[in-house]
């Protein structure tokens, strides 16, 4: 059995999965709450595997640690001890989040842009930029601050505690379209999961859609051409499960994030039937590394 931890706001992630694409992981995956174990104080730890998400915001996210994080880690240490590491996914203490993720990605040359702490007075910082929390979702893409200039000027006007200032990383193609690709880590595998084509420089979803782009999307999922490289950034991070969101600059991939709690698969109905083959493929692929990491379970 696999236990997928997380916190009550974000349980619906898998649900919705479970529900749909991901049925026939049903009686393979347990959703287990936080909230729950933490009430229970006293929860047994059944053999298994066990995927911590929802470990930034959800278990606090300022030192010192916050009770439930460290009740976190505390559990997670009782599980590798009684599992031992392959079988406990992602770490509630050392699994790198958003600023400590791109800070070692860029050290280790594997991206091409840098990351702040905003205000901090880097002398190196190179514009455009744009400024994101540490933490959560951005839907609305925020201004790209061509020059030092206009980034003290929008300094003044926010708070910049948990602020970042991100350095902006051109990757469009000839025809000025973006492409921001998604994978899985589960484990040892690297699963594909979309290529989303866009005009905005801030890809949220797949804003074009033809036969052309549906056949790209599907050329991708099949060869999964960035294995290596996401795997060693995940190993890097020291992040397990999640989904690694990146685009290609001169042929090399540029991570922006490793998100470790991330929407599975769009519902059906929510997305053009044109990408149903895509998701099929995809949760073929994902059930399969599932019931890798959990060979007890079969």
């Amino acid at each position: 059995m696999i236990y997928y931890l997380t916190s009550e706001r974000n349980a619906g992630v898998m649900q919705a999965f479970l529900g749909t694409w991901g049925h026939s992981l049903v009686r393979r995956i347990a959703i287990v709450s936080y909230e729950r174990l933490i009430a229970e104080k006293h929860f047994r730890l059944p053999s298994g595997t066990y995927i911590f998400t929802s470990i930034g915001q959800s278990l606090g996210t300022r030192d010192p640690p916050s009770p439930a994080r460290q009740w976190a880690i505390r559990l997670h240490a009782a599980l590798i001890e009684q599992l031992g590491p392959a079988r406990v996914l992602n770490d509630p203490s050392h699994s790198l989040r958003r600023f400590g993720l791109l800070r070692a990605l860029g050290e280790a040359d594997l991206n091409r842009f840098q990351v702040h702490r905003a205000g901090d007075g880097a002398a190196d910082m190179r514009f455009p930029v744009f400024l994101r929390h540490e933490y959560g979702t951005v839907w609305n893409a925020p201004a790209l601050l061509a020059t030092r200039e206009a980034y003290e000027t929008e300094l003044t006007r926010t708070d910049n505690a948990g602020l970042l200032a991100i350095e902006y990383c051109d990757t469009r193609d000839a025809h000025g379209i973006y492409r921001k690709y998604g994978c899985f880590v589960v484990g040892e595998r690297i699963v594909p999961r979309h290529l989303f084509l866009s005009r905005n420089w801030l890809v949220k979803s797949a804003d074009i859609v033809d036969g052309a782009v549906v056949g790209e999307e599907l050329a991708f999922l099949e060869a999964n051409p960035h294995a290596e490289t996401l795997l060693r950034a995940c190993r890097l991070a020291n992040i397990s499960y999640g989904r690694i969101d990146y685009a290609l600059l001169d042929g090399a991939p540029q991570i922006w994030e490793i998100n470790i709690t991330p929407q599975i698969v769009t519902r059906p109905g929510e997305d053009t039937p044109d990408r149903n083959p895509a998701h099929e493929k995809f949760a073929a692929a994902f059930a399969a590394a599932m019931a890798a990491i959990d060979p007890a379970g079969a």
